[in-house]
């Protein structure tokens, strides 16, 4: 299973983000109690399970109550990768833009965790690679 036993969490977005899919990282949205998309430098919070709401005609809900489903940081959590990003076994992997993990060349950003796959190169924007989140940065 996709969050190892852990049961997802909802939660309101930030007005204006969607959320298109698993394994995008999210941020509390300063006082708001909203969640955002991480951006370079942010501290993450969880991983999206999935798309964030819709409307009636199937668009990604952008109005304000919009909600997504994430599973809280702490373990094993497919994550979605920026494009040319290269992953080693035991890699830092650093949270990027656009709710997307970077490799361990960026020391500016915060850690996210390990990556604990076999090993990829130059991986398409998007492709999901499991990081083992239990050494997230929490500040």
């Amino acid at each position: 299973m996709y969050g190892e036993g852990a049961d997802p969490r909802n939660a309101i977005l930030k007005t204006g983000t969607t959320v298109s899919g698993p394994g995008l990282l999210l941020v509390n949205d300063s006082t708001n109690n909203t969640l955002d998309l991480c951006a370079d430098g942010e501290i993450a919070i969880g991983v999206s399970a999935g798309d964030s709401t819709r409307d009636v005609d199937g668009a990604l809900q952008t109005a304000a109550g919009a909600l997504v489903s994430y599973y809280p940081l702490g373990g094993m959590l497919m994550v979605q990768s920026e494009a040319g990003q290269t992953y080693t076994t035991g890699l830092t992997v650093y949270v990027g833009a656009s709710g997307q993990c970077i490799d361990g060349n960026d020391h500016s950003s915060k850690a996210l965790g390990l990556y604990v796959g076999e090993g990829a190169t130059s991986v398409a924007a998007g492709t999901m690679i499991p990081v083992m989140t239990a050494g997230a940065a929490i500040a």
